[in-house]
């Protein structure tokens, strides 16, 4: 069995960390309690300890998800916005090559597939924070524009 073939679309992010400028992550939505910038670095963190849990290197001091939270509500410059999409991109890859390691031998595979599901849910849960958060502010396509939107890569 390919296990990467069912999670084939579970990471998608649908390009919404795609440009990501200084000012798209400093807008504040009303009423939201968090900033882009702190859900993009909540997602970092708490899917590195996902990843460290995965591959059982839990030699790492594992953080408790309300840990995962920072409190800087925005970046310093756009080097640390590049430097935190790069470090999200890569996890993402490092998940998809671990779906592709994975086998129903392997004794821990239930373990690895719980985990997997949990990050996707998780991703899918915040990304469709930051999509209303970015459509609010007019910085991402809205509904009837995506098709168009994503073809255009």
């Amino acid at each position: 069995m390919q296990f990467e073939t069912l999670f084939s679309e579970a990471f998608d992010t649908f390009r919404v960390f795609e440009n990501l400028t200084f000012s798209i992550v400093t807008q504040k939505v009303p009423e939201t309690p968090k900033t882009l910038w702190q859900i993009l670095n909540h997602l970092i963190i708490w899917q590195e300890n996902q990843l460290l849990l995965i591959t059982g290197n839990e030699s790492k001091k594992l953080i408790p998800e309300i840990e995962t939270w920072i409190e800087a509500e925005m970046p310093t410059d756009q080097h640390n916005i590049d430097k935190a999409v790069s470090t999200f991109n890569t996890q993402l890859h490092t998940i998809k090559t671990i779906l592709s390691t994975l086998s129903l031998e392997q004794t821990d595979i239930e373990f690895k597939l719980k985990k997997i599901q949990d990050m996707s849910n998780h991703l899918s849960f915040h990304l469709g924070e930051i999509i209303l958060m970015r459509r609010q502010c007019k910085t991402y396509p809205m509904p009837e524009e995506m098709k168009f939107f994503l073809a255009s890569h």
